[in-house]
């Protein structure tokens, strides 16, 4: 049973974490905005929705974490450590885990049609789709150089969506900047990852038997990869921030600061040594994440005129 339970990863449901951020995207813009009258209310019936808006999502990434190791097995017998895996190492029947990925389905599904709103439905079947795209024949993005990064990390604006219609109406709709700024920020973490992993392999041949589009990657490519996802994320930032939450405009040092500690991390030698995992629990890009958002969350709930704000910085340094 444990091997089972290996397969669907709940250790890894800590990246539904990324769905708090579509209900603090969502009490923002609709509970507390700037301007105009709120359209949602907070109360203890909105706690409880956020919270059960993890539990369908969880069901849903344990499916496709069903799919990706069964689809994965013959590759990761090429990887140094994935070839322990349960499906790769034959400690599993792959007929149970097709039984098993239905029964999370059908759960992850019918709590969704039982409790939440048709836009929360959608975006749940959105993760479910990715799943199938990324792995499965003919299209199978992961083996596709740089589309994997954009299918993989696509999940970002899928839990953000998720986090908005458990709380929002379903036919609202978040902000496009913060939506493509959630996405790109997802792609710098999975380039990140994807680099990190290439030198972990150290190995062209191998790393290409492992994952075909590690054929086409390069270091120089990765990292060109890495930087092209980091402006872009600060390019949408940036006109969220302008126009939906200006004070946070005094966060984007502290994120480009965050950003910058990541790439150090993918990129130094120990860290290549590592499983590509371990960036993400890296004890210095928790406690700049916490920073971030911590300081964010308090720029944005407060009611400082960004005209103030900057008038505040000019008595400071002396203008």
């Amino acid at each position: 049973m444990l091997e089972y339970l290996k397969v669907m990863r709940p250790d890894h449901w800590l990246k539904n974490v990324f769905i708090v951020f579509g209900h603090l995207v969502a009490l923002a813009l609709l509970a507390f905005p700037i301007q105009g009258e709120p359209v949602l209310t907070v109360n203890g019936h909105t706690l409880v929705m956020a919270v059960l808006s993890l539990v369908p999502a969880c069901f849903i990434a344990s499916a496709n974490y069903i799919i990706n190791e069964i689809l994965d097995a013959p590759f990761d017998r090429m990887h140094p450590t994935k070839k322990d895996r349960p499906v790769p190492s034959g400690k599993v029947s792959v007929p149970i885990l097709w039984g098993l990925m239905v029964l999370l389905c059908v759960l992850g599904f019918g709590m969704s049609l039982a409790v939440f709103n048709l836009g929360y439905t959608i975006a749940l079947a959105l993760l479910l789709l990715s799943g199938f795209v990324y792995n499965v024949e003919p299209i199978r993005l992961k083996d596709r150089a740089f589309f994997d990064v954009i299918a993989e990390s696509f999940n970002n604006p899928i839990r953000l969506w998720l986090g908005w219609y458990a709380l929002a109406p379903a036919l609202s709709f978040p902000p496009l900047s913060i939506v493509m700024a959630w996405w790109f920020f997802g792609a710098l973490l999975m380039a990140g990852k994807r680099y990190a992993e290439f030198r972990f392999i150290g190995n062209a041949e191998r790393s290409g038997q492992y994952r075909r589009s590690f054929k086409v990657y390069t270091e120089k490519s990765l990292i060109l990869s890495m930087i092209t996802h980091a402006n872009f994320f600060c390019f949408c930032m940036g006109i969220a921030i302008a126009v939906y939450r200006p004070n946070l405009v005094f966060v984007f040092p502290l994120v480009v600061v965050a950003i910058c500690v990541y790439l150090n991390l993918a990129m130094s030698e120990a860290e290549a040594r590592l499983e590509p995992e371990h960036l993400l629990r890296s004890p210095l890009v928790i406690l700049c994440t916490v920073a971030v958002v911590a300081i964010s969350g308090f720029l944005a709930w407060t009611k400082l005129d960004l005209t103030e704000s900057f008038h505040f910085f000019r008595v400071i340094i002396g203008k």
